[in-house]
């Protein structure tokens, strides 16, 4: 019950937050699709490095080999601090997760990257996961600066200013290299018909399995009313 409530008193915040925010509160979106409130789906060239991190547990973890591996990821940036966006990204991995279901942590991992870990130790994940009910296969990280910086370089999530991170999703297959990221607060809908896309291409050999998408990305959808 306390999930559900969770998860859709964030998901109804979205459409105020959207309405209300200054445009330059998220530049990534751009201005037209700002103006319309919109999200943005776009293919994101993606450099995994194989550096350590820590996990929530304190867990010295590689990012590349461990975390990712060979699965399908769905991949967000946090700060334990955040009072505004953040909330909301964790509100929407909490839906995703019952989702995916039993193949949660399995052949699916979801990952959340905090973009201040000097502040971000271990125990302050810890109890950050525990606030969204998570469950295993939902990878909490922070770890060295410099390693942790390196890394959200690789993943094009990097920002100067952690404070200005960009409020967006990465969905991609670690085996085949293919990656998407939605810019805006893309439904868990929206991640999860991505993940079962990536999960056909790879039964049919990287062929789409939706046939209604055969044009390239960007795919451009309009946020949902809330």
């Amino acid at each position: 019950m306390h999930r559900r409530k969770v998860g859709t008193a964030a998901a109804c915040l979205v459409g105020m937050f959207l309405a209300c925010l200054p445009q330059a509160a998220y530049p990534e979106t751009g201005e037209e699709a700002a103006k319309e409130n919109r999200i943005e789906a776009r293919s994101a060239p993606v450099k995994l490095l194989d550096l350590p991190l820590l996990d929530q547990d304190g867990k010295t973890v590689r990012f590349r080999t461990d975390v990712v591996g060979d699965r399908i990821v769905v991949l967000d940036t946090f700060f334990t601090t955040c009072g505004l966006i953040c909330p909301i990204l964790g509100a929407i991995l909490m839906d995703l997760q019952d989702k995916v279901g039993d193949r949660l942590g399995r052949d699916v991992v979801l990952v959340s990257i905090s973009v201040d870990p000097l502040t971000d130790i271990p125990p302050r994940l810890k109890r950050y996961a525990s606030q969204w009910e998570a469950r295993p296969g939902w990878v909490f990280l922070t770890g060295e600066k410099p390693d942790v910086d390196q890394v959200l370089t690789g993943l094009g999530l990097y920002s100067a200013d952690f404070a200005d991170h960009p409020s967006s999703f990465l969905v991609g297959d670690g085996k085949t290299g293919e990656w998407t990221r939605f810019y805006g607060f893309a439904t868990p809908e929206q991640l999860m018909e991505r993940i079962t896309e990536l999960t056909g291409k790879r039964v049919t050999g990287g062929e789409s399995s939706r046939k209604s998408r055969s044009g390239p990305l960007p795919l451009t959808t309009r946020a949902p009313e809330r």
